[in-house]
């Protein structure tokens, strides 16, 4: 295998590899999101319960956190998709019969 080719298989697989953590984080993300509202049921007035504020600041820093690794999604699978196309411009990798780009 060329220095070349073999490069890229390596950008390409840590390109991929990265996209699926993140896509991982969102998964865990998501289930901190429900945590979060469990939490949030209780009355607000017992001793130990999140006030108000701080369940709604929970709940924005959640979503904040949402968003931002959805931005970071869309870079990552970009890059994955540049990776891959400049494979194809170099010869490196054929597109297979029904094989598309990551989604994005």
């Amino acid at each position: 295998m060329s220095d070349t080719r073999c490069y890229y298989e390596q950008l390409r697989g840590r390109a991929r590899h990265l996209v699926a953590r993140i896509d991982d984080v969102m998964a865990e993300l998501l289930s901190v999101e429900a945590a979060v509202e469990e939490v949030m049921q209780a009355d607000m007035d017992n001793p130990g319960e999140l006030s108000t504020t701080d369940s709604a600041d929970l709940r924005q820093f959640v979503e904040a956190a949402q968003f931002s690794v959805r931005a970071a999604e869309r870079i990552a699978v970009e890059h994955a998709n540049d990776v891959d196309r400049a494979m194809q411009r170099l010869g490196l990798a054929a597109r297979r019969n029904g094989e598309s780009e990551l989604a994005g």
